[in-house]
């Protein structure tokens, strides 16, 4: 009785842990792990075992755990909130455990030219820099998780805009 009890305890605690965001399968046996060892009892390693494996399979029939749909939030609030670029959420998402294929998909839910303008409006907000110090620029742009030729491409594309704006040739 006592250990049903946990169990549903347990259980409850996860369900509301990865109501807040999605959460990778990887995330929540790490959470399962603390969660058991914060019990008064914690239960042996055989039905802990037992316990994760009831957890896992209620967690995903329930839809609190999916790697797929994890990624592609990861992907899209990284991109549009923090302006980084596809390697550097691939990056992220591997860190979470997101294996290759799932990263790969969500980063490919993103139109190639929404990257671009991406990494063309990041660069344009430090175009006054490029002059001076144009190596620095483009390496903290590589840093954002762009690839470089991307890079190239937006600095061709702001180039070319400074000049169509100081009444140059294009």
């Amino acid at each position: 009785m006592k250990e049903k009890k946990a169990q549903t305890a347990g259980l409850a605690r996860l369900q509301k842990w990865c109501g807040v965001r999605d959460r990778t399968e990887r995330e929540v046996r790490e959470k399962m792990r603390e969660v058991m060892a914060k019990m008064a009892t914690p239960p042996s390693t055989s039905r802990a075992e037992a316990w994760s494996e009831d957890w896992m399979t209620a967690l995903r029939e329930d839809h609190y755990v999916d790697d797929a749909r994890c990624a592609e939030s990861y992907t899209r609030v990284h991109h549009e909130h923090k302006s980084w670029g596809p390697l550097k959420i691939k990056a992220g998402l591997a860190s979470r455990g997101v294996g290759g294929r799932e990263a790969d998909r969500a980063i490919q839910a993103i139109p190639e030219d929404q990257w671009q303008a991406s990494a063309n409006r990041l660069l344009a907000r430090r175009e006054d820099e490029l002059e001076v110090h144009q190596n620095r620029v483009i390496r903290w742009l590589m840093q954002r998780g762009f690839p470089q030729r991307m890079v190239w491409t937006a600095l061709d594309h702001v180039t070319k805009t400074a000049r169509r704006e100081a009444g140059g040739d294009s």
